[in-house]
């Protein structure tokens, strides 16, 4: 946990079954002591409506019972999902800004203090980064996600400043900061300009290209322009 990965693939050389893939072998990946690398696997995309080839496409591959959950309720069954650890989590980005507050009714209704997503691990698996990885509500995500390490961070930076907002303070290491429990894998067939210095910003991120050219090499995809025709032709 805790680096970042670009991956850059053409369009229709199969971008759904490159994200199963990964999110299946991520979420059994083990350690030289036999331990998850990961707790849970959370596979994103931004659509309001969860893609369907996406979610039947990663469904295919591990359909045991209680191994992959989609989630297509509400913010409570996502903070569920994250809490008990599932081990590959399909969602929408639109729920996270809703789940911090289910996870503390969570923890209240058990009487704890505080969730048990502090000590989670995951891999974060995006589909459409150039929409993604930015703004509000991936900050959301991080937030949510970032555990001990991003609190604790938080707190001593608010120290330093003399009393300065927490909530605030927050919110702001999660949108610049890398948690070191989390890992990215952002897929992208058209990167922007602010998604490539997101991560290229990054001293521990790797990026992987997957270009049209090659796609087209390894007959994954047509080559459009090789019968091109003008229209006043």
């Amino acid at each position: 946990p805790g680096h970042n990965y670009l991956v850059e693939q053409s369009a229709g050389s199969g971008k759904s079954n490159t994200i199963a893939w990964l999110a299946h072998r991520l979420s059994n990946l083990h350690n030289a002591e036999d331990e998850r690398v990961f707790d849970s696997v959370i596979v994103i995309t931004d659509r309001v409506v969860l893609d369907r080839q996406l979610q039947d496409t990663i469904y295919q591959f591990d359909h045991r019972q209680g191994v992959v959950e989609k989630i297509e309720e509400n913010s409570r069954q996502l903070a569920e999902a994250l809490e008990n650890a599932v081990p590959i989590i399909i969602t929408t980005l639109q729920k996270f800004p809703f789940v911090t507050q289910q996870l503390l009714k969570m923890a209240e209704e058990r009487g704890d203090e505080r969730s048990h997503l502090l000590t989670r691990k995951c891999a974060v698996i995006i589909d459409e980064a150039h929409s993604s990885q930015s703004g509000e509500t991936a900050t959301d995500l991080k937030e949510v996600l970032g555990g001990e390490a991003l609190r604790k961070k938080a707190k001593e930076l608010a120290e330093e400043e003399g009393g300065v907002d927490l909530e605030k303070l927050y919110r702001s290491v999660a949108k610049r900061g890398q948690q070191p429990n989390l890992s990215f894998f952002a897929f992208t067939a058209t990167p922007k300009h602010k998604t490539l210095k997101v991560f290229g910003q990054n001293p521990i991120c790797q990026r992987l290209k997957y270009t049209m050219r090659q796609a087209i090499e390894e007959g994954f995809i047509e080559d459009v322009l090789k019968n091109y025709v003008t229209y006043k032709t």
